[in-house]
Order: structure tokens, then sequence, then C-alpha cells
């Protein structure tokens, strides 16, 4: 079955705009090291972090496009976090203006019906998905009139319980970044009511990073989850981009890499749905930069359209709480027990969200299971979706 992630990125590579191996979703970029200096509003947020990778999204995704025709740009920060990475993807306008994916997936159908009849009307039509046109004076107000990088960047939705944006203020002439933190609950719109300043990254552009396999809105700042839909579509788009350009170049070292990080996140999420899939999938990383990349997204495709079977949600269970036997308490146990038991795949995942966030398990933080299933929101949406 296909997500609307998958359809996104299928249109998108219907419109011809990228070149083979190049990122679908967002803009090429370059990845630089940068120096962290928080402060103590900053360290409550992110942790008491000195290093950090900048990307910098500043060129198109093919050859075709120029790239003095770009003026919607990128500067992202990971934060070099011990327990998993946290970034920020800041762009050049600040808000999303849909706020489900049915509605951005609708645009790209759009989009694709002009591409097809290049007619006034089906231009017109664009505007129709989730009532564009109603945002059109704030495309034209918020959207960069020049193809610099001395711009501001918006994270574009909200985080925590406080809803937090982030804003980076990016100075071309002294290469920092001043971050500030904007008080705002609005899912399309922006209405910052205060700001509050986090500290500054200071890039070092003699010291390039290698490629990052992507950015990811879902590696939020702990005990504040990124909020609404839009960023488990943006997760779950970047992750398709990312497995389609690989499939079209030669693996090297470094994209087997990236590769093997990405089962390292999915892998527990396979576990729980086919343990001869999981086995599968470990034995095409044997081959190296061999592997069949395509083979390994049909298999994964294969683990998310599969049911969670009872026996085997109770095998992955046990297999996972294994990082915790040392450590978990009386009470904790008793848990564990009563949802072995029950093989509540929702309940287990959330718990083990709990139990991973409260003894630091970074294998568990940085992995599906926790980031995307172990969230009762993300429970409630239909993420078949997504």
């Amino acid at each position: 079955m296909k997500t609307a992630a998958d359809i996104i990125v299928d249109l998108i590579e219907r419109f011809d705009v990228h070149d083979p191996g190049a990122r679908r979703a967002h803009g090429n970029g370059v990845n630089y090291e940068a120096a962290v200096a928080l402060n103590d509003d900053g360290k409550a947020i992110f942790g008491d972090i000195q290093k950090a990778v900048i990307r910098l999204s500043n060129v198109a995704t093919s050859q075709k496009v120029p790239d003095s025709l770009i003026n919607v740009k990128g500067c992202s920060i990971r934060f070099d976090h011990p327990a998993r990475p946290i970034d920020i993807i800041g762009v050049t306008f600040p808000y999303f203006p849909f706020a489900t994916a049915s509605e951005t997936m609708d645009l790209f159908y759009r989009i694709h019906w002009f591409l097809d009849n290049k007619s006034p009307v089906r231009f017109v039509n664009i505007f129709g998905a989730g009532n564009l046109y109603r945002h059109l004076g704030r495309l034209a107000r918020w959207l960069p009139k020049d193809t610099h990088m001395d711009h501001s960047y918006y994270s574009a939705h909200s985080y925590g319980t406080d809803n937090l944006k982030f804003r980076l203020d990016y100075d071309t002439d002294t290469e920092t970044i001043e971050i500030f933190a904007e008080h705002d609950a609005s899912i399309t719109d922006y209405r910052p009511e205060d700001e509050v300043y986090l500290g500054q990254v200071s890039i070092n552009k003699d010291a390039k990073v290698q490629e990052i396999k992507f950015m990811d809105a879902l590696n939020a700042p702990f005990d504040h989850l990124p909020k609404g839909e839009i960023p488990l579509l943006r997760h779950f788009v970047y992750r398709r981009s990312f497995l389609g350009r690989m499939s079209e170049v030669e693996l090297d070292p470094h994209k087997y890499e990236m590769l093997n990080e990405l089962w390292e996140e999915e892998k527990y999420f396979v576990l729980s749905k086919d343990r001869q899939l999981y086995d599968e999938i470990n034995q095409l990383f044997v081959a190296g930069t061999e592997m069949p990349v395509r083979t390994f997204t049909q298999l994964m495709d294969q683990a998310y359209d599969k049911k969670y079977d009872e026996e085997t949600v109770r095998d992955y269970f046990t297999e996972v709480w294994t990082y915790f036997t040392e450590t978990a308490d009386a009470e904790e146990w008793v848990v564990y027990q009563e949802l072995l038991e029950a093989a509540d795949i929702d309940r287990i995942n959330m718990f083990l969200a709990d139990m991973a966030m409260k003894y630091e398990v970074s294998e568990l933080l940085n992995s599906t299971v926790v980031k995307v299933l172990g969230r009762e929101k993300f429970i409630k949406m239909q993420k078949g979706k997504i």
C-alpha cells in the first residue's frame, strides 16, 4: 500500500526536476562543522551541546535549474547530543500552509495534472489544494526576494506543550547563526507572541562534513516533540527520497554506512512485524557496498504493509526488553509482564519510549519504534495515510 509520502516522492520524480542520485524533496547543499554556545535557556531545550553540523541548502536538485533561480533556501542544525541527534530544519518561509498529509498530497496531484496539460484552468486549480489561495499574500510577503543565504530560517512547525518554533538568523559575514525560540501555537500561520534568545552557532567553512542521510523532523529536542501531522510526513518523505537516491548510485563505504544507519533505526520496527523479514534484511547488509538497495526498500515496504501478530509482538518486546533487564525497577517489571501478556503494540511502544528516555538508551531513542510509534498522538493519526 502506497502512503502519502510514497505518492509525493513518486510525483516529484515524474516532474523530472532532480538529477540521478539527488534529493527529491529538498535542495542539495553542503554540511559544515560548527561550534555551539548555548545560554541557560538553550541548554534547557537542547542540552549542554558544544558541537553541531550545519547544512546549508542553496542549490537546486537538478542541473536543469540554475541555482540563481532558487530563492527558497535551507539552513539546518544537527546538534551532537550523546543520546541521539537533535535536528532543527530551517527554511526561508516561516510556516507550512497545509496541516495534513492529504492536503499536501493533493497539491502535488494538482501540479502533476497541470504539467500534463498546461492550461490556465489547471494552473488556477493548483491553488485550490488546502485553500492555498488564502496564503498567496503571505507567500508573496515571506518568500525571499533574492537568492542570497543571508536570511532568517524557520522551523515551520512548533514543538512541545509550550508551542515553540525555532528561528535561525544566519549572518554570512560572520558565519554565525543566532538561535531563537518563539511561542506560536498556529499550525498554518506564523504568529509569534514573543522570542527567547538561545545562543549562537559558529560555522567552520574550512571543515566540510560528509553527506548526512537526511535531517529528520522527528529528531526533536527531548521533551519538545514536534506537533501536528506534517513533521511525520516530512520524516517519511525524506526517508523515501533517501532510499530513491541510494538506488540510483553506486554505493561507496559512506553511502553503505548511511543505509546501515537507516536500518539501525528501522530494525526493531521490522522485528515487531516479521522475524523472517528482519533476518533477510540483515543478510542483505552482509554484501557491503554490493547490497541491493531496491531489495532493501521492497522488504521494508513489506514490513510496513504487514499486520501485527501477537506472538511476533511478544518476541519483539522480549528481545528489546533486554536493554532494561539490569535497570528496570519492580514496578516497571510488573508493567512489562502485563504488556507482554496483552501484546498491545501501541502501549508497548509508548512504554518503551518512556523507558528509553528515562534510561537514555540511544539505540532506542533513535529508533522508529520510539521516535514515531512510541508517541500517543502519532498513534491516533491514521499513519497508513502518511
